[in-house]
């Protein structure tokens, strides 16, 4: 066992036995994220934390969809507005790459955020559309609706494409 194996240890055993119910939980469902992007199904950790699950509606729109679970909660038991600009960037940002070819990225170069109502429920969906696209760039927006389909938030987003390194 290396060192890194070795602190690992030492650290999830020090959880177990000095955590409450809510902690175990919490490194439990953190612990599972990192083996669903292991595992390949997840591109990237964030993702995998936030649960996400994603399609495209057709070829302007995209759906975005993360359940509200304790993990992304603010101190007031609500969505923290950081998780929902995620949601947001996740979606307008996967949108524009799902027309890229293999060669291209996008990456944010400018996003706008209203937070209109507390994300609770279930579920926030976030659907993103575009409004503007360029061989350089693309402006999108987006709005994130929690389970009574009442918005939480609207923003627009600027991604501007870019070469992949080799």
């Amino acid at each position: 066992m290396d060192k890194l194996d070795q602190q690992l240890q030492s650290q999830i055993n020090a959880m177990i036995q000095h955590s409450d119910k809510e902690s175990k939980e919490a490194l439990l469902s953190l612990l599972e994220d990192v083996q669903r992007k292991h595992e390949g199904r997840y591109k990237t950790y964030l993702a995998a934390f936030m649960g996400i699950s994603s399609r495209l509606i057709d070829e302007d729109t995209y759906e975005s969809i993360i359940p509200n679970r304790k993990l992304v909660h603010n101190p007031l038991n609500i969505t923290h507005g950081g998780i929902t600009a995620s949601l947001m960037d996740i979606a307008m940002g996967s949108l524009v790459h799902q027309s890229l070819p293999p060669e291209q990225a996008a990456v944010t170069s400018e996003m706008k955020i209203h937070f209109l109502s507390s994300g609770t429920g279930n579920e926030l969906r976030c659907q993103a559309h575009a409004i503007f696209k360029s061989d350089t760039r693309w402006v999108v927006k987006a709005n994130v609706y929690k389970g009574d389909q009442k918005i939480v938030a609207m923003a627009t987003g600027t991604f501007i494409i870019v070469s992949k390194k080799a």
